[in-house]
Parts: C-alpha cells; sequence; structure tokens
C-alpha cells in the first residue's frame, strides 16, 4: 500500500544520509497523483557532525476524486490501523485527519541520537546513525528519486 512505499522511499533516502562537518539542513519535497490521490512529501534532514541526527517527513494525502471522498471515512480507518501514532524511544509519529478538505497527514519525527534500534529498525531504519554517505549524495541520490531538493 502507500504507507509501505512512503516509509519505503524515506528509508532509501535516509540510508545514504550524514553530513560534513557542522549542522546542515536538507529539505526535499515530492509530489505524486495516482488513483484519485494526490500524495505530496517533505523531508527535511539534519546532519551534525557528519551524521544525520535528527529527520522530518510530512506527509499528505489528499483525495482528488469522488470515489475517495465517497469513500472517506473507510480510507482514514484503513491507514489508521497502518499507522499507529507513537512518541517514544526518539521517534514520534503522529497523523491528523481533515475530513473538511479530505487530506490525512502523517508526520514522522526521528531524533536519531535518541532513537533506539529497536525502534528504527520498526520503520525499516535499521542502522542509520552508522551511515557515511555525504549530504550531497543524499542530495543527488533524493533527487534522483524524484525529490526537489534545497
Amino acid at each position: 500500500m502507500r504507507g509501505v512505499k512512503l516509509f519505503g522511499i524515506l528509508a532509501v533516502s535516509i540510508l545514504f544520509i550524514t553530513g560534513c562537518g557542522g549542522e546542515k539542513t536538507l529539505t526535499c519535497t515530492n509530489s505524486e497523483e495516482d488513483s484519485g490521490l494526490k500524495m505530496s512529501q517533505e523531508v527535511t534532514m539534519t546532519f551534525k557532525d557528519d551524521k544525520i541526527s535528527y529527520v522530518k517527513m510530512s506527509i499528505d494525502n489528499e483525495a482528488t476524486d469522488d470515489t475517495i471522498i465517497d469513500n472517506w471515512d473507510m480510507f482514514v480507518s484503513m491507514l489508521d490501523t497502518q499507522f499507529e501514532e507513537t512518541d517514544k524511544d526518539g521517534v514520534k509519529l503522529s497523523t491528523d485527519n481533515n475530513t473538511d478538505k479530505h487530506i490525512y497527514n502523517v508526520s514522522l519525527e526521528i531524533d536519531v541520537e535518541k532513537a533506539s534500534d529497536d525502534a528504527l529498525s520498526e520503520y525499516g531504519l535499521d542502522g542509520i546513525a552508522d551511515e557515511k554517505a555525504t549530504y550531497e549524495d543524499t542530495k543527488k541520490d533524493a533527487e534522483a528519486s524524484g525529490f526537489t531538493c534545497k
């Protein structure tokens, strides 16, 4: 499903992440529309001391066709079971359902320095704290995956 794809994209992007000394921030965005859903993603990565230290990902799923709008409650129920809210072990996942605009937001924040290996593993991010790719490599990889980065 889309949720797995979303976090898969995050995992692939993050697996190539670290920075070059000091503190840098890389923000990458992407938007896709398919099967009556517009998915807009924004990933902000903070690099500190040549390693990724913090990641924030926000995904808006917006219904663009009447079939999904008419079945919004069922769509939200499915996403709620897939994205269980949490705020522990350096990982915070929250959701927001805007029923008026038919937008479902998933927000994932990871403090890599505080996150336990088990918490990272749960989101498919094993070893993120040990990755050695450069800021520029991460940016190139994200852009090759269809993201726009700045």
